[in-house]
């Protein structure tokens, strides 16, 4: 055989393994969840325990659940002992509910809503509308509604993922400058809690749905904000609370399609006084795909998720414009997100 035909061989073989790999990406989504879900992370923090012992311990058949444990060795998740236990490795601890930077509420809500609703993409890219509904029959807002636990987990997630984000966007931009702070659909508080702390003269507002703000309370409490903090239940498509200098708006606008999103900023346009500002904090859709790849699939996420998207900064600044602000700047930070400054317009 030709030495060439041989490299070409190779090169399609290998091809062949990546493309095969991505697609039993659902795999891996499905194996974290059951891991995730059942807390095994949990119940191997103390140490490795035999699948029997553990499948006891969460009701699981026990033959099913070691195949489990073994397939999550495979992935990397979990470690196998020489005696047969099972441990988790570095990576598997994040599975835990109480560990630094856990992502155990993110598996849980991938493998219960995101993995089906990616399911039907296909259904989203022929009529552009968004999968999740089509999947099951009601919006994901509506589904976390009438699935209170699992809605919990969503907003464990997305606090966690502010919390993250938060000191990066606390250092890129001067909140110390305003005396109160509006953080408009800002789930638990997890960024308006970052910038009180940072931020000891400042007092904000918390706008959330009703069953999101019932557990802010708690978490304000926790991050010893509460009594700088005024927690309001409502719908930021009715109106905006008054008496804020500036309103922040994190991952919010990227939820909905122009129409919606000009309904919530007229509204907040509304609420601020002349001198007030908004700060939008999104991400920024890249030139190129390659520039910036997770934005990118941040984007799909929206199309099969939300009905949202992703948007240039020539998007953003005519979305802007059209509710009567002016982008003034755009701020970088260490995080994924940028500060997308906006002030009325004359």
């Amino acid at each position: 055989m030709n030495p060439k035909d041989k490299s070409q061989d190779a090169r399609a073989k290998e091809n062949g393994q990546a493309l095969f790999a991505l697609l039993n990406g659902y795999q891996n989504t499905a194996l974290v969840y059951v891991a995730a879900k059942l807390g095994l992370a949990d119940l191997l923090a103390g140490g490795s325990r035999e699948s029997s012992d553990l499948a006891r311990s969460v009701g699981a058949h026990p033959s099913a659940l070691h195949r489990i444990l073994r397939a999550l060795v495979v992935l990397g998740v979990c470690r196998e002992d020489d005696d047969g236990r099972f441990s988790m490795s570095s990576s598997g601890v994040l599975l835990r509910a109480d560990a630094p930077g856990s992502l155990r509420a993110m598996a849980i809500i991938c493998g219960e809503e995101y993995l089906g609703a990616w399911g039907g993409l296909l259904h989203s890219v022929l009529t552009g509308e968004k999968a999740f509904d089509r999947v099951f029959g009601m919006s994901q807002w509506e589904h976390r509604e009438m699935h209170p636990e699992l809605s919990e987990q969503f907003n464990s997630d997305l606090a966690q993922e502010t919390a993250r984000a938060g000191a990066a966007i606390v250092a890129a931009y001067d909140f110390s400058q305003f005396g109160a702070i509006a953080d408009v659909g800002g789930g638990q508080g997890a960024l308006l809690a970052a910038i009180l702390n940072a931020c000891p003269k400042t007092s904000g507002i918390l706008l959330d749905t009703p069953h999101v703000i019932e557990k802010a309370h708690r978490y304000l409490e926790g991050e010893g904000v509460a009594a700088r903090c005024r927690c309001v239940s409502g719908d930021f498509f009715a109106g905006v609370p008054d008496g804020a200098d500036v309103h922040v708006l994190k991952s919010v606008i990227h939820d909905w399609d122009d129409e919606k999103s000009l309904v919530i900023l007229a509204n907040c346009r509304a609420a601020l006084n002349a001198e007030g500002r908004l700060l939008l904090v999104e991400r920024v859709m890249p030139e190129r795909a390659a520039d910036d790849p997770s934005t990118i699939l941040v984007d799909v996420q929206m199309l099969a998720i939300t009905g949202g998207r992703e948007r240039t900064e020539a998007e953003y600044r005519a979305l802007l414009s059209a509710a009567g602000f002016r982008l003034t700047k755009i701020i970088p930070t260490a995080a994924p997100f940028k500060i997308i400054e906006g002030v009325r317009a004359e």
